[in-house]
Formats: C-alpha cells, sequence, structure tokens
C-alpha cells in the first residue's frame, strides 16, 4: 500500500474542508493535494482540538462567555501572580 498520494483537484471539486482551508479558492484554479495518514496521536489530538472549538463556538453563540475582568481574576487566582496592571 502506498503510504501517500498527490492529487490534482480543479477548484470546483475541492470538499468545502478544503477550501475554506485555502480561504476560499480561485475559480478555474486547479489545486495539488497531498494525501498521507497522519499518526494516530496526531489525528487523536486534531480531533479533540476540532471538538473543543465548536464547543467553545457553542459557548459564544448561546452568549456563556466570560467578562475578561473575570478571566483575569481566574488567571491570577490560579498561577499566583498579577496579569492587570
Amino acid at each position: 500500500m502506498r503510504k501517500s498520494a498527490t492529487l490534482a483537484i480543479p477548484a470546483e471539486k475541492l470538499p468545502k474542508e478544503l477550501a475554506a482551508a485555502l480561504d476560499g479558492c480561485e475559480e478555474g484554479a486547479v489545486y495539488s493535494v497531498l494525501i498521507e495518514r497522519m499518526p494516530q496521536e496526531d489525528a487523536a489530538a486534531i480531533l479533540e482540538m476540532r471538538t473543543k472549538v465548536q464547543e467553545g463556538l457553542a459557548d459564544i453563540e448561546a452568549g456563556d462567555v466570560l467578562d475578561a475582568e473575570d478571566v483575569h481574576a481566574e488567571l491570577e487566582k490560579k498561577f499566583g501572580y498579577k496579569i492587570r496592571q
């Protein structure tokens, strides 16, 4: 089995996740896409981070956010030194 492959994919056929990674894509362009298996530990870390980001975005959307002063106070308490001036 091959470990990786490089494909030429027209912009309009790029999966939305790939187009988003490019901040959009140029209409009519052809992109070179390298596909390779990611180590399991890296994949798990990325999936966990993606889940946390989605949870955070959902919290923001729901208005479940902390005031900056409250965040600073919590960090100061946790780390034992002043963050604010």
